[in-house]
């Protein structure tokens, strides 16, 4: 029978964990920081956000030490509460964790038709949105070896790559670092609000967990979050604000979604556009090639458990990969996209999918608590310090920023407003409904179906 290999080191674990966040759309987040914060200062905002983000990697470290599987989240939730609610979650969490490759493909595109007119603007972005995610789905599918060395590559040379570009911008630009402190919108206010878009800048780093199964040690992947969001801090502190340093007013005011290619021009010139090109494509490659590694071992356990159908369940007689999930996964991104190619609405997407993030977080975070109270005698390799402080902390944290984000008003970082951010709320709100609908009545029969084999293997059993 076929498993999963267990091959994978802390190595990539960190830069599966660390590449979800490794996209293009979070340069379009960290320019909103520096809009919200004084420019220069808004590295402040981004290392408060890492603290935010680490108390919840907490979290998840214990829990996953609890539940080393690739159905982590859905176990979770389904011990600590019922099964109900964690098939209802975990089916919401998988579909629009897999929807900010709509949104990432779009800006990707948008990136390469800049660069490359081959059959006109719209023909070039839908072939470079649809090339983009078959080739990444390939990588996949030849097997975790491949695709984690792939990921290794890629995520450790965008990290290189920004934080040598950003020291170098300071050595040739004028850092206002001290008449950044004594401007009027430097407040505790301020720095507070725009570390509230900073925590999208760390979106998914917690999808690492669902690789449990094949880490050679599976203590890595609460060891690998941390470092990745330490890494993750550290670059993103350093690039935003030579971004911000190295546009201009005209430019930040013009709302253009490929700011860090403008920057690339006005710093390095034409070749220095080249690159930062070549950049795009690896950071989107990072981010989607982590993101489908993940969900689709998390739906791989799903069919297995029973939520999914059969099907999904299937591994790849040769490169142990669950191909199928891989597949359906990649038919469901293309199709975002397209929704996205026609629409246009990639901002809608990325907010959507960061309500989603404070919402598990909130929800980890009670798992943790809860499970603490129903199984006080199970092992943790792992436990959160200072006892429920950091769970509780956690919770008023992403619950306030979830709030706060569907209250607020969307705006691109010119300031233009673009939505109301309670159609967010709902728009969740129905993928809510239809994943409980699922719940209450296709996954019983799955259940029942699932029973029924079970059954006639054990009646075929004494006959042989």
């Amino acid at each position: 029978m076929t498993t999963l290999k267990k091959v994978l080191k802390l190595r990539t674990v960190v830069s599966t964990s660390a590449g979800m966040a490794l996209a293009t759309s979070c340069y379009l987040a960290g320019l909103q920081v520096a809009t919200m914060l004084v420019g220069e200062l808004a590295w402040i905002s981004i290392l408060v956000a890492g603290l935010f983000c680490m108390l919840s990697a907490m979290c998840f470290s214990e829990l996953t030490s609890l539940y080393p599987t690739a159905a982590g989240i859905k176990l979770f939730i389904q011990n600590a509460y019922n099964e109900k609610a964690a098939i209802s979650i975990g089916m919401f969490y998988v579909i629009l964790g897999i929807s900010m490759v709509g949104a990432e493909s779009y800006l990707l595109s948008s990136v390469l038709t800049e660069s490359f007119n081959l059959f006109g603007p719209q023909a070039d972005r839908l072939f470079w949105m649809v090339i983009f995610i078959l080739f990444v789905g390939y990588i996949n599918y030849r097997g975790i070896f491949i695709t984690g060395l792939f990921q290794d590559i890629l995520t450790y040379t965008m990290i290189s790559f920004l934080i040598i570009v950003s020291i170098y911008t300071f050595t040739i630009l004028d850092v206002q670092l001290v008449e950044a402190v004594t401007r009027p919108d430097f407040t505790v206010s301020n720095v507070l609000t725009a570390a509230g878009v900073g925590v999208f800048l760390y979106v998914g780093f917690e999808w690492v967990t669902p690789l449990a199964e094949e880490t050679t040690d599976y203590r890595m992947i609460g060891r690998g979050m941390m470092i990745a969001i330490g890494l993750l801090s550290i670059t993103y502190s350093l690039f935003v604000v030579a971004m911000w340093t190295g546009l201009t007013e005209a430019q930040l005011k013009a709302g253009s979604p490929i700011p860090h290619i403008l920057f690339a021009g006005n710093v390095f010139g034409p070749v220095g556009v080249g690159v930062f090109v070549l950049m795009s494509v690896l950071a989107s490659v990072t981010s989607f090639n982590a993101g489908l590694l993940n969900t689709s071992r998390f739906a791989y356990a799903m069919a297995r458990d029973n939520v999914l159908p059969r099907v999904f369940s299937k591994l790849h007689p040769d490169h142990a990969t669950p191909w199928v999930a891989i597949l359906g996964l990649v038919v469901f991104a293309i199709a975002l996209s397209l929704l996205i190619f026609f629409t246009g609405q990639y901002l809608f997407i990325i907010v959507m999918a960061a309500a989603l993030e404070c919402i598990i977080y909130v929800v980890m975070a009670l798992c943790v608590l809860r499970l603490r109270k129903r199984q006080p005698e199970k092992e943790r390799a792992y436990r959160v310090p200072f006892g429920k402080v950091i769970p509780v902390i956690t919770i008023i944290v992403f619950g306030g920023l979830c709030l706060g984000l569907y209250a607020d008003v969307s705006c691109d970082y010119a300031g233009n407003v673009l939505f109301h951010n309670y159609w967010v709320a709902l728009v969740m709100a129905a993928f809510g409904g239809l994943t409980l609908l699922y719940t209450l009545m296709v996954v019983p029969v799955f259940k029942r179906k699932a029973a029924e084999r079970a059954s006639q293997r054990k009646r075929r059993r004494p006959g042989r």
